[in-house]
């Protein structure tokens, strides 16, 4: 990570530092609705609420979310809002949440298939065919949702 003391604006994610284990902890923790170990930390209504699409319509350039599909954002994730479209967008399904980092890092929180991802590698710049590669070996190449939906 590159740190820069003369930049004016520090962002809230910038050299972020924790252990994998515990990131995979914090993810589990949001796919039970707050709570994790028989321990509330949050209610499910946050959770929600960090979970939901707060993007106004009218916000249409999104190019912040290459490769990602129909998504909004929530507060603090990014939100999938529709099926894959296109063979390029990563695998995933409506109502997952998830955010990736500046080397490529990725998690990603399914309540649909109660799963969560946690993909921690350091590479730079951003490789998005990994992240594609990785859902794809997760929910297979043709996924574009659970089953009725």
């Amino acid at each position: 990570m590159n740190f820069d003391p003369g930049r004016r604006l520090t962002m809230g994610g910038a050299g972020l530092v924790g252990p994998i284990d515990e990131y995979a902890r914090f993810s589990r923790m949001l796919l039970n609705e707050g709570a994790l170990d028989g321990v509330r930390i949050l209610k499910p209504s946050t959770v929600r609420l960090m979970a939901t699409d707060h993007l106004d319509a009218r916000v249409t350039q999104r190019r912040w979310l290459p490769s990602k599909g129909t998504v909004g954002f929530g507060f603090d994730f990014a939100v999938r809002k529709s099926q894959p479209q296109t063979a390029e967008e990563n695998r995933g399904a409506v109502g997952e949440f998830f955010w990736d980092g500046r080397e490529t890092t990725l998690f990603w929180v399914d309540p649909a298939n109660q799963l969560t991802a946690v993909f921690f590698v350091q590479t730079y710049p951003f490789d998005t065919t990994l992240h594609r590669d990785f859902r794809a070996a997760v929910y297979g190449a043709d996924y574009l949702g659970p089953k009725g939906d």
